[in-house]
């Protein structure tokens, strides 16, 4: 009889730590939105990146996809544009469009990692557009590489810099090492001189 009320027990156990699991799982842990959906007027607007996740120093492209009423809007690279911002940088581009009905594309090739918003901006039909929207972050290269990653540019930029000043330091204190030697020879001179 113990046995029984031992499996009953632990069965509810189990099944309440598997249940609090799920709990956990889909409720504490914060969702990544890879493609951002706002809807302007009878209009959705997709945002994204065509190649994810979004690398720094690769070439990738923003993607916008248009419907109205599940319908692909074809057009509306006339009318509407895109802004790329990131910090107080910003960078104004046109939609191209793709082979596929109302999917359109910004070609891009992000040089920081982080956050970068879109402003799309202008009109679609008669529905004015100026939304701003924040795709899935760009991450840094050595996140992918294998089994080294390469060294970071701007960290190698930074050294370079480093570097460059040490040397000019150096080079000042060799002009002056020079000075003073070419000085201890002169005085070194006249005292001979001076002596004889």
């Amino acid at each position: 009889m113990t046995t029984g009320k031992q499996n009953r027990r632990w069965l509810w156990v189990a099944g309440t730590a598997v249940w609090l699991a799920f709990f956990i799982a889909f409720t504490a842990v914060p969702t990544t939105h890879a493609h951002v959906r706002v809807e302007v007027g009878p209009y959705a607007i997709v945002v994204g990146w065509l190649a994810e996740p979004p690398v720094v120093g690769e070439r990738n492209a923003l993607t916008v996809e248009i419907t109205e009423d599940e319908q692909p809007v074809v057009g509306a690279a006339a009318t509407l544009n895109a802004e790329l911002k990131y910090g107080a940088e910003s960078f104004r581009a046109n939609l191209s469009p793709t082979e596929i009905p109302g999917l359109y594309t910004v070609d891009i090739f992000p040089t920081v990692r982080g956050q970068y918003a879109v402003r799309l901006f202008g009109s679609l039909g008669d529905t004015a557009v100026d939304e701003t929207v924040r795709p899935e972050e760009v991450f840094p290269a050595s996140n992918i590489q294998f089994p080294e990653p390469l060294p970071d540019t701007r960290e190698l930029q930074r050294e370079i810099a480093t570097l460059e000043a040490d040397l000019q330091t150096m080079r000042t204190l060799t002009y002056v090492a020079f000075a003073v030697g070419v000085l201890a020879l002169l005085l070194a001179g006249v005292l001979f001189f001076k002596r004889r």
